[in-house]
């Protein structure tokens, strides 16, 4: 007679295939049940359904930081705690999200369905996509779209604070630089004031050419010795004139680049810029996103079926086991 060894659990696929035909109307009475009931637990009853409303946006005019891309630099400013804070304030979230304020840690609960409802990620188009999903779908819009007004804001603030910043050192530079020119300036002022020297080079042509003339003819040494002196005198004069003009157009080079860059940045400092591109803006949805009831069903009723149909497998096969044991 065959016999299978005390306590020892088989599952073939006859046996198993045996009880599902066997407790075929059982098991779908147990499907049936499990689905109406998940159907209804699923319900506005017990799951408020949220709405989600997208956005997607592309960075704009950032001020570069580091070696972050200005998509990463736009995702910083999103997560950042003043436009979270701003958030929360302006939606009442704590009512709204219906947190106690009494239990141990009201903040970190709330801050946790913020991240469980709010998402901002990264796309692989380096955009910026925005998502929140709330009870009331208006509200998930209007929060998409506070979310990238606040971040404009923050954006526009940190440009201004980085410009005024810019704008007091290229101002303390100009100053300086100001001051070189204007000494270098009052120095030639005074060569040309006490030495007569207006062009250099113009005039060291001229009077070289009276001078050796003068000297050709035997009479540049002679008489009281005016042309020697005016020769010495633009020999040395003359070589601190030229140094000191040479100084003083490379420097006013210097200024003007400066007052370039100065201008530019004042103008930055009060003009008015756009830091994002809304590729596809923020509507009210017209569908509920979650919970999507025909994965709470089937999820439900396929888990309900397989701990059905295992518990009635090992209770069939104690059964064959303790007949088995009964017949030794």
């Amino acid at each position: 007679m065959n016999q299978e060894p005390n306590n020892q659990v088989v599952f073939d696929a006859g046996f198993i295939f045996g009880i599902i035909r066997r407790y075929a109307k059982q098991l779908s009475i147990i499907a049936g049940g499990t689905i109406a009931l998940s159907i209804f637990f699923s319900s506005e009853l017990f799951i408020k359904p949220k709405y989600k409303s997208t956005a997607i946006v592309y960075p704009s005019n950032l001020i570069p930081y580091s070696t972050e891309s200005p998509t990463e630099q736009m995702i910083q400013l999103f997560g950042s705690d003043e436009i979270r804070d701003e958030i929360i304030k302006d939606f009442k979230l704590f009512e709204h999200y219906e947190i106690d304020t009494n239990i141990q840690y009201p903040l970190t609960a709330l801050h946790g369905m913020m991240q469980e409802n709010i998402t901002v990620d990264k796309t692989k188009f380096e955009s910026v996509e925005i998502n929140v999903l709330d009870t009331d779908p208006k509200v998930a819009s209007d929060m998409v779209d506070s979310i990238i007004s606040k971040f404009h804001k923050k954006a526009k603030s940190l440009q201004r604070e980085k410009s005024a910043e810019v704008v007091v050192i290229l101002g303390n530079q100009l100053k300086l630089k100001e001051a070189e020119v204007d000494s270098l300036e009052k120095q030639i002022l005074e060569i040309r004031k006490d030495y007569g020297i207006l062009d250099f080079t113009q005039q060291i042509r001229s009077f070289s050419r009276a001078y050796y003339e003068e000297l050709a003819k035997g009479n540049a040494g002679n008489g009281d010795g005016r042309m020697d002196k005016v020769m010495e005198t633009l020999g040395t004069k003359g070589t601190e004139f030229i140094a000191l003009t040479e100084n003083l157009n490379a420097e006013r080079a210097v200024y003007l680049d400066i007052k370039k860059r100065y201008d530019e940045v004042l103008k930055d400092l009060t003009k008015e810029l756009t830091y994002s591109n809304v590729v596809s803006p923020a509507v009210p949805a017209e569908k509920k996103s979650y919970p999507v009831r025909s994965l709470i069903v089937l999820f439900a009723t396929i888990s309900a079926l397989a701990i059905s149909l295992l518990t009635i497998i090992i209770m069939e096969n104690r059964k064959r086991l303790s007949a088995n044991q009964a017949n030794v």
